[in-house]
Formats: structure tokens, sequence, C-alpha cells
């Protein structure tokens, strides 16, 4: 996986008060159109704390096109921001 590093926006499910759960999320392909991925399965969370930022790291899998792709995203919990960290 190649780092990305691109800012997303991300539909999240929340559960009381657990960390939240990424759904889909978009972002622009090669071709300049936007593309909505949605996450078919998160492997695993880790909270990291990078220079003192709070992220929650989320190891996906989606299938885009016919690949399985493995991915990773960030939230940055002070932010509320989300990135497509690796690809």
């Amino acid at each position: 996986m190649k780092i990305v590093g691109d800012g997303i926006d991300v539909i999240v499910k929340f559960k009381g008060k657990n960390k939240p759960e990424p759904l889909k999320f978009s972002i622009v392909g090669e071709d300049g159109m936007g593309k909505i991925i949605k996450v078919d399965k998160v492997l695993c969370v880790e909270e990291d704390k990078s220079a003192g930022i709070r992220s929650y790291v989320y190891r996906c899998q989606s299938t885009i096109g016919d690949e399985l792709k493995l991915y990773e995203l960030k939230y940055y919990i002070q932010d509320c921001r989300w990135v497509l960290y690796k690809m």
C-alpha cells in the first residue's frame, strides 16, 4: 500500500459511545469524477498518536471494479476529519 493522504467525505454510523464506523466514502478518481466506495469490511481499528495528534486508523477492504482492495482510512479526532491514508 502506498500513502495517499487525501481528504475524503465519509458516511459513518455511530453506536452509543463507540468509535465511528465508516460505511462509504467518496474520492475523486483519476478522471476527475467523484467515485463512491462502499466499505465492505472493517478488518481492524487502532488508536494512533503521532506528534500529539490522536487518530483512529481503520484497515478496510472493498471490491472496487472487479478487484478486492485493502486500504486504510484515518479519522483525526480533534479535527473531526477523515483521510484516505493508504491504498
